[in-house]
């Protein structure tokens, strides 16, 4: 006899496949004719974007390019202190996944993990960078969850809360910000750029009808010599704020939306100002937005149910399905003490202090999730040593930080991301600083695993035997719960719980429950 189920439908998406991997990206520069030839390289620095991600069956196949800047001592006395040079590689790297198909919805992200270096001659630089790629591929489903029957007074039926994130396709969206900026009061005028990197961060996203308004900032760090008797090195910060409103098919007022921006290109020039001084910068940068907007479904599903008078036939269906667990955020300050290297001349003044953070690992058990991350930090400064006119060297730091997320466990998948928002630093000696940190944190924790659903079911034709009352006196095994002793003695757990005074669901192997069976097993 069939039965006229309860459905609810919602939109949401299920996991196809979620891969990390790294991958080289190596280059041979040679130093231009208008640069001096390098004697030490003290640091390699630079940013990582993709620029093109293709589906394809069973593998995603992704397109991108690393921007590296290098700083070195250059041969000879006339040459100044310190150079730089810049260098571009494209790059292309294919991740299997399997059950991936062009239709499907791609997320993508990169990092640079490290970079390195190995100078082959003064005139030729072979520079190293390591990608990490991460890749989740995710098919739209629409879930017809069974709720329950209108009919079903004789079948028990167990239940699970289900809270499922329902969320539009991602929006690729290109930002582009112009602006000029003076150098502070009290700084010389540029001899030469070294160095310009852009760090973007949101501020505020708000999502619309079928639009997204995107507020944010770009902390902008340039190193250059001054135009000065010594070539000072100096640094200049300078934060430049933007508003953009983008498209975003499917978004809806109320919906919680997800930014994520990374530094696609960027211009920059020296510019006099008024007085003919070289104080200015104009500088162009392109963002790009990947922009989604969600909003958490919570439904209760039945995933299993028998009759408690007869047979009943169930037809389900496995579904690989992430529900949202927590949404965390911190910002936590990190201290750490960083010292020169024994080989290195002593610190006479601290010309820049340059800082990045990064995930490495994340734990998650008995409702808590614990993220252990990476503080890389490069010092460039200026020696006691009179005869070595700069030094530099790397220091390392690693953090951690604990959220409380209920449920948290084996099945957790955590998405965590590290942003550093402020580096500040105080010479404690003449051999080590004193390192300052202030990290955000976000971290999305998402129960993972296969969940089974009921999608249909039918009472089979009941038995002729009469029922048959008895009372079984039945031993708990290990494995056992409520629900699976009383499915197969065709009771109810309730009916256990109050034969039984039994509180909760609480049992343990070995214990006795005593069992009305109205039917025989």
């Amino acid at each position: 006899m069939a039965i006229q189920l309860l459905k609810q439908d919602i939109k949401t998406s299920e996991v196809v496949g979620e891969k990390y991997s790294q991958t080289m990206v190596e280059s041979d520069v040679i130093v231009p004719d208008i640069k001096p030839d390098i004697k030490k390289v003290l640091e390699v620095s630079g940013n990582i974007c993709i620029t093109e991600k293709l589906m394809q069956q069973d593998k995603v196949l992704l397109r991108g390019i690393v921007r590296i800047t290098v700083l070195y001592i250059p041969e000879g006395e006339g040459s100044g202190r310190l150079k730089s040079l810049s260098a571009a590689q494209e790059f292309e790297h294919t991740v299997d996944c399997r059950g991936a198909m062009p239709d499907m919805q791609l997320l993508a992200e990169a990092e640079a993990v490290s970079f390195d270096h190995t100078l082959i001659n003064s005139r030729k630089l072979n520079l190293r960078c390591v990608a990490g790629l991460g890749v989740k591929v995710v098919r739209p489903v629409v879930l017809s969850l069974t709720t329950g029957a209108e009919n079903g007074d004789n079948i028990a039926m167990r239940r699970e809360k289900l809270r499922v994130v329902s969320s539009t396709e991602g929006k690729e969206c290109r930002i582009i910000i112009r602006e000029q900026v003076a150098l502070p009061a009290g700084k010389p005028p540029v001899n030469e750029m070294l160095k310009v990197t852009a760090v973007p961060s949101s501020t505020e996203l708000c999502m619309m009808e079928n639009k997204a308004v995107a507020k944010g900032q770009v902390r902008v760090c340039a190193l250059y010599t001054g135009e000065d008797e010594n070539e000072s090195i100096q640094f200049a910060e300078h934060i430049l704020p933007f508003t953009e409103i983008l498209d975003i098919e499917g978004a809806a007022e109320g919906m919680e939306g997800e930014v994520e921006y990374s530094v696609q290109d960027m211009y920059y020039e020296v510019r006099d100002d008024a007085d003919g001084e070289a104080r200015e910068l104009g500088i162009e940068i392109v963002l790009g937005a990947q922009v989604r907007g969600s909003e958490i479904v919570e439904a209760e599903a039945v995933t299993d149910a028998y009759s408690l008078s007869g047979g009943l036939d169930l037809m389900e269906k496995r579904y690989d399905l992430e529900q949202l667990l927590d949404n965390s955020t911190a910002e936590i300050s990190h201290k750490d003490q960083a010292r020169v290297p024994s080989m290195l001349p002593k610190i006479k003044q601290v010309y820049d202090v340059n800082a990045q953070a990064r995930i490495d690992r994340i734990t998650a058990e008995n409702g808590q999730v614990t993220a252990y991350g990476t503080v890389h930090t490069s010092v460039l400064y200026l020696p006691e040593d009179e005869m070595v006119p700069i030094s530099g060297f790397d220091h390392n730091s690693e953090f951690s930080q604990s959220f409380a997320v209920p449920g948290a466990g084996s099945d957790t998948a955590c998405d965590a991301r590290a942003l550093m928002e402020h580096v500040s630093y105080t010479l404690s000696g003449d051999d080590s600083l004193e390192l300052r940190f202030v990290i955000g944190l976000t971290v999305k924790s998402l129960k993972t695993g296969g969940t089974v659903l009921v999608e249909d079911m039918k009472e089979c034709e009941e038995k002729e035997e009469k029922p048959c009352p008895c009372i079984v006196l039945y031993f708990v095994q290990k494995g056992d719960t409520l629900w699976n002793i009383a499915k197969r003695y065709h009771t109810t757990v309730e009916e256990l719980r109050r034969l039984n005074h039994i509180e909760g669901d609480l049992i343990v192997p070995g214990q006795q429950l005593k069992i009305c069976r109205k039917i025989p097993a």
